[in-house]
Formats: structure tokens, C-alpha cells, sequence
């Protein structure tokens, strides 16, 4: 794949080029500015809600580039209610032309056998019972309130386990200096996230933004106990099936993480049957019929 200026050259001289008044789909939050004959996909807007995120140069062109693409293409898909929210403030399009179409969850995630679960477990070193965090390891995925709580708060016996890559945020925990009881996975093949998923006690995410907000699906439909931050994409994903803590609060993700930690088996096998019929919701072949249906109607 292109990367850098050579990719933006290609996206944006070249391939208005190749097109031969055909209609362009561009799934990945940008697209080349000259065609209007063009369906985008805008996934979130965090670049023109916090550019403080990310590289300077990168925050410029993409607050530049994307709510001039999205005011001049023929439709809008967007991911959630929230992001649609979003980019209508900052474009002030016409609401008809943003369509919502949910992200789905792959059939791999599904609730494991415990002998498949145990197997994974043991080759990754963890042992029972442990919360399991997924997420790539950026700022507004707000690891450090996790760390935090088990830095301070009572979880004595449970193991916190990390998995994601680390980057440029890692360096600021410096992992040797980690709290107690914390395991830093690394990347994990997807392969195993279902058995984590299945065998973790609880799967928590403080993130303070998200656009739609992946792995907490995933783990809902593996049938595992979901504590999330309470914001507005979560709220809409994951419904009654998860319980909801303050992002910004260490001491109401650490009450609300040892409610969870306390269920008991009828319990849980109540919040499982809760998390994998919500679940069930998002399917991807749903989201690429309604994604086929509005490129159509836009080819026509």
C-alpha cells in the first residue's frame, strides 16, 4: 500500500484518472477531492473533534481535506448515529445524504469450550481469573485509567491482561514500571481473541472516543461480561448488554469492574445470554447488503 505523500499523490491525482465516469466507493475516511461522482465512507470524525491526537501535518491535511470531500460526494456512509451526529456539525450537509450502517462482528467470535479456552490461556501464561483489555494502545482508548485502577484499587488475585501493540503511548507507561497483577500481551493473533474473549471473567474498555467501537462487540458476542465507558457510541452498540462506568472516574470503573467480577455462574450465564442475542444485531452480511444497496442506487 501507498503510504505517506506517494499515497495521497495516488489518491488524489492518479486515480480520478482510472475511473471512466464509473462510481467510486472510498471505504476509509478520505477520497480524492475532484470526483463527485464518489460514495465515502466516514468511520469518525476525531481528527476534526481532537486534532491534539494526532501528527501535526496528518491533522492538517485531514481537517482540511474531509468535510470539503464529504460536502461534494453523492452519499455519506457513516457507522454509527453518533459519527452521523458529528459530521453533520461540521458540514451542515444534508441529513438525507448520511446513511448509517452498523459495522458487524465476524462469526469467529463466539463463546469457546473451556478445554480450547484453557489451551490458549496456558500458551499465553495467563491464568484465571483475568479482565481482559483489546484495543490499539493510543491516547483516547484511556488505558492509563485501567492501569491506574489496579494500581490503587482492590483487585488482588485477578490479572489485568493487555492486548494491542505498543507505540509511542507505552513509552509514557514505561512497561517495566507496570502495577502489579498487569500483563502486557502484545499483539495477539486474531485466531485467539474468541478463547480470550470466552474465558476472560470480565472485558472492560474506558475509551473516550469511538466512532462505533469494535472489540467490545466482539467480546458481547463471545458471550463475556462487558464494562465500557458511558459514551454515546457504546450506549448505541452495546445497549443493555453492558455495564457503563464514568471515563473520566477511576474510583466508578473500579466499583462498577467489582460488580461485575462478583457475579456468580447464574448470573453470568444470564449476562451471556444477554451479550450474544445483542450481539446477533451486527452482522456483516447486513451491513454489505444495505452497503450494496445505497452504491447502487448512487451508480444510477
Amino acid at each position: 500500500a501507498l503510504q505517506g505523500i506517494k499515497g495521497h499523490i495516488w489518491e488524489q491525482f492518479y486515480l480520478p484518472t482510472q475511473l471512466k465516469n464509473r462510481l467510486l466507493w472510498s471505504p476509509g475516511n478520505t477520497g480524492p477531492l475532484g470526483v463527485s461522482q464518489q460514495v465515502v465512507t466516514v468511520h469518525d470524525t476525531s481528527v476534526l473533534d481532537h486534532p491534539e491526537w494526532f501528527e501535526r501535518k496528518f491533522a492538517f491535511w485531514y481537517s482540511a481535506l474531509l468535510p470539503r470531500l464529504i460536502r461534494k460526494v453523492r452519499a455519506i456512509i457513516t457507522v454509527s448515529e453518533f459519527s452521523k451526529s458529528r459530521i453533520l456539525r461540521f458540514t451542515g450537509v444534508d441529513p438525507k445524504r448520511v446513511h448509517v450502517i452498523h459495522n458487524g462482528v465476524d462469526q469467529r467470535f463466539c463463546p469457546v469450550d473451556r478445554k480450547t479456552v484453557k489451551d490458549v490461556t496456558s500458551g499465553l501464561g495467563l491464568s484465571d481469573p483475568y479482565v481482559l483489555f483489546v484495543g490499539s494502545l493510543e491516547p483516547r482508548k484511556n488505558l492509563k485509567l485501567l492501569l491506574e485502577a489496579w494500581r490503587r484499587d482492590r483487585f488482588e488475585g485477578v490479572t489485568l491482561a493487555v492486548v494491542g501493540t505498543a507505540g509511542h503511548l507505552f513509552q509514557q507507561f514505561q512497561l517495566d514500571s507496570m502495577p502489579p497483577g498487569v500483563r502486557f500481551l502484545g499483539r495477539v493473533e486474531d485466531d485467539l481473541l474468541p478463547s480470550l474473549y470466552s474465558g476472560a471473567a470480565a472485558f472492560v474498555y474506558g475509551s473516550v472516543y469511538e466512532g462505533f467501537g469494535l472489540p467490545p462487540l466482539e467480546a458481547l458476542a463471545c458471550g463475556c461480561p462487558v464494562a465500557v465507558s458511558d459514551i454515546p457510541p457504546h450506549r448505541e452498540v452495546c445497549g443493555q448488554a453492558a455495564v457503563y462506568f464514568d471515563p473520566y472516574n477511576r474510583e466508578d470503573l473500579s466499583h462498577k469492574l467489582q460488580h461485575v467480577l462478583r457475579l456468580n455462574e447464574a448470573e453470568r450465564t444470564s449476562v451471556a445470554d444477554r451479550t450474544i442475542q445483542r450481539a446477533s444485531l451486527y452482522r456483516w452480511e447486513t451491513a454489505a447488503a444495505k452497503t450494496w444497496q445505497i452504491l447502487s442506487e448512487q451508480a444510477n
